[in-house]
């Protein structure tokens, strides 16, 4: 995302309060009962290579993401050009999360840019404030101002580089050097020695969109195992101590969790109960079930959770289910949850948003993109997630959203379907204070608005 929305822009935005905003679009409507959503467009917008930014635009570019089946335009049934500023698309059926996954996650380039396919492997053509100039996979991508920019006088950088440093202690030194301006320190030994040397400035996510939750979930999709037992998936949940696991682990920037959506998003229920530490009530869980003595399971996690996760399982061990931890790299994991072929229990990682019905969606739904097709989809669950995506306001939407919660994540009633969630974590971005109006993480953890930022040198 952050290599996206350097050169590419979407019809929304996010401010920091995670409300969406206009970016490409400067207004929409919503009509639940034709079903459509019409967009009024930005005037005066160029792509890189002078084509106008207009409504034949736009309905170019959703067309060629349905042509690749993408899920953010799967509920759109056609486009219409009203004007040249003005598009209406149709609905197949009412879904309240379409405005925002279409807005957000949907991105315009240069329909004349998009005959040459090959040239854009290595280069960009949309309206973002940088453009593509060089391109070395694996290592770093470099940009360059772009002069049809809509936003009069911006970018105020001249280019943009982004080097890719696998390595954490090799990134912390190059930066520690002067070598990168901002840096992103997802290795939290590293980022805890870095934010204690109080030397930079440790910027934060405010609204904790797009943040990633991670926790344990159970395959429960194979009618064989364990796990498609309700009080064994909340055994496993009670008996995790997460409290304790983030603060050995965390250096401070891990958060607890007991539920999808984030503290202080409008659909975190305070008041929701849910499986708290409690390694008797998982004994007692798992003897109702008929696993009185317990039963011996596999943990997947791959290498950066390798420590926690490995104590968790021992915490699990302590009441019965017995782990063997299976340590795989990433692109095994994600083979894995894509497919649904884990076994046992595996890492969850999750983006979370106000909006369950659109990122909860994502792995509830049958047809889900991520880990669906390893969990049981349970009526009573898929029939809340239809009522939160067709809710007509977002009164009735944010109440079905506290329904949906409870229905899962209450420790005496949920069907646990997602395992135990473990924490939030706020990516540490690290940066030079000389580093202003950048806002990388702020609004939205994936973007920034990189067209605002300025050194002071």
């Amino acid at each position: 995302m952050i290599y996206l929305t350097t050169a590419y822009e979407s019809l929304t935005y996010y401010d920091e309060s995670g409300k969406i905003i206009p970016k490409l679009a400067t207004s929409w409507k919503s009509d639940s009962k034709e079903p459509s959503i019409t967009w009024t467009l930005r005037q005066g917008v160029k792509f890189a290579d002078g084509e106008p930014f207009n409504a034949a635009a736009v309905k170019t570019n959703i067309e060629e993401y349905q042509k690749c089946k993408r899920n953010e335009t799967a509920n759109i049934d056609s486009c219409e050009v009203i004007d040249d500023y003005t598009i209406k698309m149709k609905l197949k059926s009412w879904n309240s999360s379409t405005a925002e996954g279409i807005g957000f996650f949907v991105y315009y380039m240069s329909p004349k840019a998009m005959k040459d396919v090959d040239k854009l492997r290595t280069s960009s053509c949309g309206t973002g404030p940088f453009q593509v100039s060089e391109f070395n996979p694996g290592v770093s991508v470099k940009y360059k101002k772009n002069p049809n920019y809509w936003q009069k006088g911006k970018p105020y950088l001249d280019g943009v580089e982004i080097y890719i440093v696998d390595e954490p202690t090799t990134r912390a030194s190059a930066f520690e050097a002067g070598e990168y301006d901002i840096i992103l320190m997802n290795n939290l030994t590293v980022a805890n020695d870095l934010i204690n040397s109080k030397k930079y400035t440790l910027e934060r996510n405010k609204s904790g969109q797009g943040l990633v939750m991670t926790g344990l979930i159970p395959a429960s999709a194979d009618t064989s195992s364990p796990f498609a037992n309700d009080k064994v998936r909340r055994a496993m949940a009670y008996a995790l101590d997460t409290k304790s696991l983030n603060e050995a682990f965390g250096y401070g920037l891990l958060q607890d969790l007991n539920q999808w959506a984030a503290p202080g998003a409008v659909t975190y229920d305070t008041s929701l109960k849910g499986c708290d530490y409690n390694p008797e009530k998982a004994k007692q869980l798992l003897t109702e079930a008929g696993y009185a003595n317990g039963f011996d399971t596999t943990l997947t996690t791959d290498a950066g959770n390798k420590d926690m996760f490995t104590a968790a399982a021992n915490m699990l061990s302590e009441v019965g289910i017995r782990c063997n931890v299976n340590l795989v790299d990433e692109s095994a994991q994600v083979n894995l949850y894509s497919t649904g072929t884990w076994k046992g229990i595996m890492g969850h990682y999750a983006a979370i948003s106000p909006d369950l019905g659109l990122y909860m969606g994502r792995h509830l739904d049958k047809n889900g993109a991520f880990y669906a097709k390893g969990i049981l989809h349970p009526d009573d669950a898929m029939k809340l997630l239809e009522e939160v995506r067709t809710a007509p306001t977002d009164e009735e939407k944010v109440k079905k959203e506290f329904e949906l919660q409870e229905l899962i994540y209450n420790g005496e009633t949920g069907d646990a379907i997602f395992g135990k969630p473990v924490f939030i974590q706020f990516e540490p971005i690290l940066k030079y204070d000389y580093v202003k109006d950048d806002s990388r993480s702020v609004c939205h953890v994936a973007t920034w608005n990189i067209e605002n930022c300025w050194l002071n040198k």
